[in-house]
């Protein structure tokens, strides 16, 4: 149970009504990032003495992003790990066919569990044809933010991907819901506590429960958000008291990689892979995309 808070303080209520005003501001954002999230599915590997398998299962979640007309999947290391050569098909999650992509995966290493504190980024580079549906969805380089965040704002954040939870496929059609959750960057305490690196890694706050209506409800799972992004709306600020609303515009910050749930002193967190950890891995084995 989630300790008392007074909602009925003044303070606490400005605040409150703060956060609730810039949420339904980011929310209300063009998706203009949050659309080239994809579903990641692929044929698992049968456990000994099981039959080879033949539907394909979500794993996760991807971000279709495009440099100089090569197109490519960023995502996390441990998911691929997971489906490591079978193939990687994705899709719309609206029933249509879902496609098999054939490619070169650049990471940052080799996951071992737990994967916190760990570089844990892949670059799918897509080697085969792509519809021009889905690359009509990918993201260029004005659509990442690459800046620190000003001391003086407090940004809007949203952790989209597909849950598997929601997802499922009849055949070779895929049925996929994507999702987003607000929230907002944790403190430098909390850094410290997971010891992540505030460079590489990004944290926002992802409790156990969250207030809706002035109740506390359990926050979902997001099992299959890993490889999703972190979304940040620009324009928004959750440090702003006035009512105005300013223009907002979605820019893909990072990877998301893992939760965490609270434990003792340490919050309910979700971590991500600032979006330079990819761009990083690109540039060291296609450097000629930069020039």
């Amino acid at each position: 149970m989630k300790p008392k808070i007074d909602i009925n303080n003044p303070i606490v209520k400005l605040g409150l009504e703060v956060l609730k005003q810039q949420t339904k501001i980011a929310l209300e954002t063009s998706q203009d990032a949050e659309k080239a999230i994809m579903p990641i599915y692929a044929i698992p590997k049968a456990k000994a003495h099981q039959k080879p398998k033949r539907k394909a299962e979500q794993f996760g979640s991807g971000v279709l992003f495009t440099l100089k007309n090569n197109y490519f999947i960023l995502s996390t290391t441990h998911l691929f790990e997971a489906f490591d050569g079978y193939a990687l098909q994705t899709g719309f999650g609206d029933g249509e066919i879902i496609e098999a992509l054939g490619g070169e995966r650049f990471s940052s290493g080799k996951i071992d569990k737990p994967y916190a504190n760990q570089l844990d980024a892949t670059v799918f580079h897509i080697q085969t044809k792509l519809s021009d549906k889905l690359k009509d969805l990918a993201l260029s380089m004005d659509d990442l933010a690459l800046k620190e965040d000003d001391e003086k704002t407090k940004p809007i954040y949203l952790a989209s991907g597909f849950r598997i939870k929601k997802s499922n496929t009849t055949g070779n059609q895929v049925y996929s819901k994507r999702e987003a959750f607000p929230s907002i960057q944790v403190n430098k305490e909390v850094y410290e506590m997971y010891g992540i690196d505030c460079v590489r890694q990004f944290i926002t706050s992802y409790e156990d429960d969250v207030l809706v209506n002035g109740h506390w409800q359990k926050s979902p799972r997001p099992k299959g958000f890993s490889g999703g992004g972190l979304i940040k709306v620009e324009g928004t600020n959750a440090l702003n008291l006035k009512s105005e609303k300013t223009a907002t515009k979605q820019k893909l910050k990072g990877i998301i990689t893992e939760q965490h749930r609270e434990k003792g002193n340490k919050p309910g967190v979700l971590i991500s892979t600032n979006i330079n950890v990819h761009l990083g891995l690109i540039y060291q084995f296609m450097p000629e995309l930069f020039d």
